[in-house]
């Protein structure tokens, strides 16, 4: 039975009261809460086999299902492709792109989804369009989606992995044109963090092979941005209701199990600009067109920040801007319009000394930021430390592994 208006503003007063009565519980507590650590040690760098054996897992889970189609997973849901076709600030941007690139081209997409880029390319006048799908279902949504729209003439849907359907595209793009190449090469490959789910290396492969010499790619360059970020309404939620004795039962050593669980992954979240603690610092600047197939794979890259606004530190935010066409972009961070793939955050271990610890203007921040993407899992590593301008110096460090599925 749907429950009553009246029923439901009593239930968000409770809730409401539960939040104020626990705000700000674990910082009060956590010297306490911290005794059950033990020993703490800084993140250590991933090797490929720990990551791999992640991917490995999710490969058998998948498998487990009776499917043969190596990407699948939340990709065969028209739910995750309606998500990102209702995310507007990135599809109107890649739409606005390739109409100004794409007229009178013949345009590769590599993971083609529902098909609306290549219906927008064929929209925008291009010469033929070869759209490369490795979901099974999905290529046939697509085939769909353009027949639907009157393009079958000019668009042709593969179903493959790009690196297994080789034969088929080289046919098709001589059938197209003299040399056999692609005029550009469209693709929406990005992830959260802008490397998850390791897809630029089937990007970069279908570029070295067919993009012309004075071809196009689209986007054309993508930066990863980081900063030190506050977000003590978070740690509240996680902690306070175990703080606040819930039908007269003391579960506070549950507080801390708690945080540590919902932290023990990059949290995928949107945060106010104003909750960052410093300026975006630039660790990895992607040129599409000349970077190596590996270039997104593994990366270690150093920050440094110093404190602009005061806050209690809870770790770093990582976010990605693109540039697709010359004026024509977008920004996943917290200042830009919000998109689906928000921001990932890249909590701190709640035991470490610099966790919630309140920073100053003119406190400093600085480490070292390492990742490994291994097709669906992102093994990311933070390590460093935060000073204030006592010089006492606090350490951090987490390693921490996104899969999707």
């Amino acid at each position: 039975m749907p429950e009553s208006a009246p029923r439901r503003e009593e239930h968000a007063s409770v809730l409401a009261a539960v939040a104020a009565l626990t705000a700000g519980w674990f910082r009060s507590h956590r010297s306490v809460l911290r005794k059950s650590l033990g020993d703490w040690h800084p993140g250590s760098q991933f090797g490929a086999e720990e990551v791999g054996e992640a991917n490995e897992m999710h490969s058998d889970a998948r498998n487990d299902q009776d499917t043969e189609d190596e990407s699948d997973g939340s990709y065969s849901s028209l739910g995750t492709h309606r998500e990102m076709l209702e995310d507007s600030a990135r599809t109107e941007a890649f739409r606005k792109a390739i109409f100004l690139t794409c007229k009178d081209k013949v345009v590769l997409e590599v993971g083609c989804g529902t098909g609306i880029l290549s219906v927008f390319a064929a929209q925008a006048g291009a010469k033929q369009v070869i759209a490369a799908e490795a979901n099974f279902e999905m290529a046939h949504y697509a085939h769909q989606v353009i027949d639907s729209n009157g393009f079958s003439d000019k668009v042709t849907v593969i179903e493959g992995r790009i690196e297994d359907v080789v034969d088929i595209v080289d046919e098709t793009l001589r059938a197209a044109t003299e040399n056999g190449k692609a005029d550009v090469i469209v693709s929406e490959w990005m992830g959260y963090m802008l490397v998850c789910e390791d897809m630029f290396p089937a990007v970069a492969f279908a570029r070295n092979r067919w993009l012309a010499a004075d071809g196009i790619m689209l986007p054309s360059s993508c930066k990863l941005w980081l900063a030190p970020f506050s977000h003590p309404a978070l740690v509240d939620r996680m902690t306070g209701y175990w703080g606040s004795r819930p039908y007269g039962v003391d579960l506070s050593v549950l507080a801390f199990p708690s945080l540590d669980q919902h932290l023990s992954q990059p949290v995928i979240d949107t945060i106010s600009n104003s909750q960052t603690l410093g300026t975006p610092s630039l660790m990895f600047d992607l040129d599409c067109s000349l970077a190596e197939e590996q270039s997104t794979k593994e990366q270690q890259c150093n920050f440094s920040f110093c404190v602009e606004k005061e806050g209690n530190f809870h770790g770093l935010a990582a976010w990605f801007s693109c540039e697709l066409a010359p004026g024509v972009g977008f920004s996943t961070g917290p200042d830009a319009v919000p998109t689906h793939w928000e921001q990932t955050l890249l909590f701190l271990d709640p035991g470490c000394e610099s966790f919630d610890e309140h920073l100053c203007k003119g406190d400093t921040v600085s480490g070292e930021l390492r990742w490994l993407a291994h097709g669906y899992n992102l093994g990311v590593v933070i390590i460093g430390e935060a000073k204030n301008q006592s010089q006492q110096v606090l350490a951090f460090g987490r390693r921490l592994v996104l899969n999707v599925v």
